[in-house]
């Protein structure tokens, strides 16, 4: 069922969600090498781990992005 959700922690949560969306995604893309993202491997993959775990704790601590 749908619950009810304030619109701060909402905000919130879409926030951070978003930031690890975006620094897995560019991490990624840097694994990948594509030119676009020219990024050193180590760091392309701290990028894309921080995203990951970003996520994550959004889902886990944060009760989701919803």
């Amino acid at each position: 069922m749908l619950q009810h959700v304030e619109p701060a922690t909402l905000g919130r949560n879409l926030l951070v969600y978003l930031v690890g969306v975006a620094l897995a995604v560019v991490g990624a893309l840097g694994l990948a090498g594509v030119e676009a993202v020219d990024l050193p491997v180590v760091v392309s993959g701290a990028l894309f781990a921080a995203g990951i775990v970003t996520v994550v704790t959004v889902h886990e601590y944060l009760d989701g992005p919803f």
